[in-house]
């Protein structure tokens, strides 16, 4: 019997390398554990969007849409999309300091002496759905930055690639 392809032995690969560090700089700020990485174009590609998609989703709801609990205590499921990026828990640390001001509970429509309005309706869902989008789109960069190789060259093309030859 002769060997096909199919029968040799496996050649020695190198497990996949985590990339540990890099992740939590991704959770920290989307993008930079990419960019820690090596991979600058793809860290600020992830920067502008997760960032960016976050931040509008702040801007359209308000701190109130990053909360941890319901009014009875139970955990509110988004908030695990949401804390996929490091600084929702900032801002529910701030929501949490400034509902303590107003004995645990969110200010009313004509309460001044909290800073800030809750979000209702549309625009508390929206800037939810973004704010929790965001922290997903952050966790499959994260999973991408945690098993990428430092600096890979998968983009270089092998020499001689791309060339023409002089005759016509």
């Amino acid at each position: 019997m002769s060997q096909t392809p199919l029968d040799e032995p496996a050649t020695d690969t190198p497990p996949p390398v985590w990339n540990l560090p890099a992740a939590v700089a991704a959770w920290l700020i989307p993008g930079l554990g990419h960019i820690l990485a090596g991979h600058p174009k793809r860290g600020a590609i992830l920067m502008v969007f997760i960032g960016g998609l976050w931040l509008v989703g702040l801007l359209v709801g308000g701190i109130s849409v990053v909360h941890s609990r319901s009014a009875d205590g139970t955990l509110r499921p988004w908030y695990l999309g949401q804390a996929l990026i490091a600084p929702s828990i900032a801002v529910e640390y701030t929501h949490d300091k400034l509902r303590a001001r107003n004995e645990g509970n969110d200010p009313s429509p004509y309460d001044t002496t909290i800073p800030y309005q809750p979000a209702y309706g549309r625009a508390a869902e929206i800037g939810t759905l973004y704010t929790a989008l965001a922290g997903l789109l952050n966790l499959l960069a994260i999973i991408d930055i945690a098993y990428r190789e430092p600096r890979s060259t998968e983009h270089v093309l092998p020499l001689g690639a791309g060339e023409t030859t002089g005759a016509a």
